[in-house]
C-alpha cells in the first residue's frame, strides 16, 4: 500500500513538473516573441528615421541648388544710402538724403517671376532700413531681415533677395521707423514687368514728392538743410525736380502711353492731364478695374501708386500737373512745383 502511494505521488510530481516546465517555456516563448516584435518595431522606426533624414537631406540639397540657381539668375542692384546736394531747379539746391546720390533713387525694373537681389549700403551717419511698398515678399525681407528691427547701421550692408510675383507699379523706401529719411529724398520706383511684355508704346514713371527746406541736422525728423535758400519752404517735386526743371513728356500721335505714378509725398495730390482722358488701369497694385474707368484727373493719397493708360490722339502742347496752387508753383511763382509739359513731336 505504501509503495502504491509512493508511486502515485511520484507520478503526480512528474506530471506537475512537466506542466510547470511547459508553462515556463510558454511564458519564455511569449516573452521572446514580445522582444522580437519590439526589435522589429525598433528596426522599422530606425528605417523610417533614416528615410526621413535622407528625404530632408535631399530637400536641403534641392533648396541649396535652387538658391544657387536663383543667385546666378537674380537681377542685382546696389543701393547706396548717402547724403547729397540735390538741385530742385536752377538756383535752388538742398542737402538731402538719397539713394545713389539722386532723387528719386534708381528705378528698379524686373520681369515678373525673376529673382531680384538688392544690396543696401548704408553710407549715412545714422541707421537706415528698406521696405518694398506693395510687393509681397517673405517675412525675412519685409522689414525684419536682421535683429534690431531690420536696421542697417552706418557702414553696414544688407542683401534683400526675393522673387517678385505680380506685375505692377510699386516703390521702395525706408521703414516707418526711418520715415524722416523718406521725407528727405530716400525713395524710388519698383516696377515688375509682365511676362507678356509691354502693351504700350511709351512707358513713363513719375514719382511725386515734397521737400521742406529748413534747418535740421542729418537724421532729424523734419526739415532738409538748405544750401542756397534762406528760411523755410515746402517744394513739391516730380521725379526730384520742380518746374521749370521737369523734363517734358514727349509723345508721337497714335502712341499708347502708360504713366506709372507714385505719391511719395505727405499730402494728397490731384493730377490733371489736359487734352486727354486716361484709363485707370491699376490702383495700389490691384487688378485692372472693371468696368473700365476713364477720367482726366486722379487724386493720389500719400503712398498711393497707380497705373494710367491713354492714347496720344490730340496733338499739341499740354500739361500734366497738380490742381493745387501750392503744389504747382514755387512760392507762388509759375511755372513751378508739380507741373510737367506734355508735348507731341513737331510741336
Amino acid at each position: 500500500m505504501i509503495l502504491f502511494r509512493l508511486f502515485v505521488f511520484a507520478f503526480v510530481l512528474v506530471h506537475c513538473s512537466q506542466a510547470v516546465c511547459a508553462q515556463g517555456m510558454a511564458a519564455e516563448q511569449a516573452k521572446e516573441r514580445e522582444e522580437l516584435n519590439q526589435m522589429r518595431n525598433e528596426v522599422r522606426d530606425i528605417k523610417s528615421t533614416i528615410k526621413d533624414a535622407m528625404d530632408s537631406m535631399n530637400d536641403l540639397q534641392e533648396q541649396a541648388s535652387a538658391a544657387s540657381k536663383a543667385n546666378e539668375n537674380a537681377h542685382e542692384l546696389h543701393l547706396f544710402a548717402k547724403p547729397a546736394a540735390w538741385e530742385l531747379y536752377s538756383g535752388v539746391t538742398a542737402d538731402c538724403m538719397t539713394y545713389n546720390g539722386k532723387i528719386p533713387g534708381p528705378p528698379i525694373r524686373v520681369p515678373e517671376g525673376q529673382p531680384v537681389r538688392i544690396v543696401l549700403h548704408n553710407q549715412l551717419k545714422v541707421p537706415t532700413s528698406l521696405v518694398f511698398h506693395g510687393v509681397i515678399v517673405p517675412q525675412s525681407v519685409g522689414g525684419l531681415p536682421k535683429k534690431d528691427n531690420g536696421i542697417v547701421k552706418p557702414g553696414e550692408a544688407y542683401a534683400y533677395q526675393f522673387v517678385p510675383g505680380k506685375a505692377g507699379t510699386f516703390w521702395y523706401h525706408p521703414q516707418v521707423i526711418n520715415a524722416d529719411q523718406k521725407n528727405r529724398g530716400m525713395f524710388g520706383a519698383f516696377i515688375v514687368e509682365p511676362r507678356s511684355g509691354p502693351s504700350e508704346d511709351k512707358d513713363f514713371t513719375v514719382v511725386l514728392s515734397e521737400l521742406n527746406l529748413g534747418s535740421a541736422p542729418e537724421g532729424a525728423a523734419h526739415a532738409v538743410q538748405p544750401t542756397k535758400v534762406p528760411g523755410s519752404h515746402t517744394y513739391y517735386l516730380m521725379n526730384g525736380k520742380a518746374a521749370p526743371a521737369i523734363p517734358p513728356i514727349e509723345l508721337r500721335q497714335g502712341e499708347r502711353v502708360r504713366l506709372r505714378v507714385v505719391n511719395a509725398a505727405q499730402h494728397a495730390i490731384p493730377l490733371y492731364l489736359s487734352g486727354h482722358r486716361f484709363e485707370v488701369v491699376s490702383v495700389n497694385g490691384g487688378d485692372s478695374l472693371e468696368p473700365h474707368v476713364y477720367r482726366d484727373t486722379i487724386t493720389l493719397n500719400p503712398s498711393d501708386h497707380v497705373d494710367l493708360s491713354f492714347v496720344a490722339d490730340n496733338p499739341g502742347v499740354w500739361s500734366f500737373a497738380s490742381e493745387v496752387l501750392e503744389q504747382s508753383s514755387n512760392e507762388g511763382k509759375f511755372p513751378g512745383g508739380i507741373a510737367c509739359v506734355v508735348r507731341y513731336s513737331g510741336m
